[in-house]
């Protein structure tokens, strides 16, 4: 039952991180401008229904409200689930302590939607709430991990820099992605490989990434210049080129381990779709289909690069002894 749950949860995470990405791309974070509600009331009203001066877009209310629904509910499964761990007094202390986490992350994460609106798309808010998703995934992608036993490879340690170094420029990737999205840059270099016709215009790095800037306003639309918003967007491809660089150096070490060479495919396709998908957002104008599948295949990209240094990793895992009791096993 824990495992069944724990799947449940992490399928469900990716539904609302994409459902999450919709709201953000058709603009309906603040479909509802209150939280917890919709403008009073638990249902989005329509406009008939509604008595107030403000005109009420019934689809964006919608889907800011669906999103809601569904990550309410996914909290109550992850709430479920560490009840669960915290009664099963055979789990590994590890368990117990991912459990925790993924528990506060979830309450951490409802802050931030609340913030969210409450500080009207603020791109500081809007940005934490997207990495602390990400990383709402990953722990469960660990949890799961260690639910099922997954074993580490024994193979020579000189991979685990490599594997390591990827992973923290990716989570700098996905960060910037958001900071992207969030200040509305990603149509900011509409050619590729140039912007704006250019191989590097004048940035702006101060005014593109001043994260004290937190006044009253209303972001939606974004606030800032086009130059910031080129800034922003430049960095986050120079970025992605920083990255590709390390994961080709990854995948060239991984060459000489057939444990991995499943993994390192798997790397390679999902890098190549990602930069697939990135030049066709700019060149293409930011298609809503092509925008969610580069939001969903940086999930995917974190998960693959999660899974190597895990395998990777000189720390023991679990057995499974049944569906609600685990043992420990060393990584041998």
């Amino acid at each position: 039952m824990t495992i069944k749950l724990c799947k449940l949860a992490f399928i469900m995470t990716l539904i609302v991180m994409t459902l999450g990405a919709l709201t953000r791309l058709l603009d309906a974070g603040l479909g509802c401008p209150d939280w917890p509600g919709c403008y009073g009331q638990l249902i989005p009203p329509d406009s008939v229904q509604f008595t107030g001066t403000t005109l009420i877009d019934e689809g964006k209310a919608w889907m800011e409200m669906i999103h809601r629904y569904v990550a309410a509910t996914l909290g109550l499964i992850i709430l479920f689930i560490a009840v669960k761990i915290e009664r099963d007094k055979t789990v590994k202390p590890t368990v117990r302590w991912l459990s925790r986490s993924i528990l506060l992350l979830v309450v951490v994460q409802g802050l931030f939607g609340m913030l969210t609106v409450v500080l009207k798309l603020l791109p500081q808010v809007v940005t934490l709430h997207l990495i602390s998703g990400m990383l709402l995934l990953a722990l469960l992608f660990l949890l799961l991990l260690q639910l099922t036993a997954v074993k580490p490879v024994q193979i020579s340690t000189h991979l685990r820099p490599y594997a390591l170094t990827v992973l923290l420029l990716l989570s700098c990737q996905i960060a910037l992605g958001g900071w992207t999205s969030s200040n509305y840059a990603g149509l900011a270099c509409p050619d590729f490989p140039t912007c704006q016709n250019q191989w590097l215009p004048e940035l702006e790095l101060a005014a593109s990434f001043n994260i004290t800037d937190v006044s009253k306003r209303n972001y939606e639309g974004g606030l800032l210049t086009a130059q910031s918003k080129l800034t922003i967007h430049v960095v986050h491809r120079l970025m992605a080129l920083i990255l590709l660089v390390s994961i080709i150096f990854l995948l060239l070490s991984m060459r000489k381990s057939p444990q991995l060479q499943q993994q390192a495919k798997i790397l390679l396709g999902l890098t190549l779709l990602q930069m697939s998908l990135g030049i066709a957002n700019a060149v293409l104008m930011l298609p809503l289909p092509l925008a969610l599948a580069h939001n969903t295949g940086a999930a995917l990209l974190l998960l693959n690069v999660i899974y190597i240094n895990y395998r990777l990793s000189p720390l023991p895992t679990t057995v499974v002894i049944d569906d609600n009791s685990y043992a420990n096993q060393s990584a041998t």
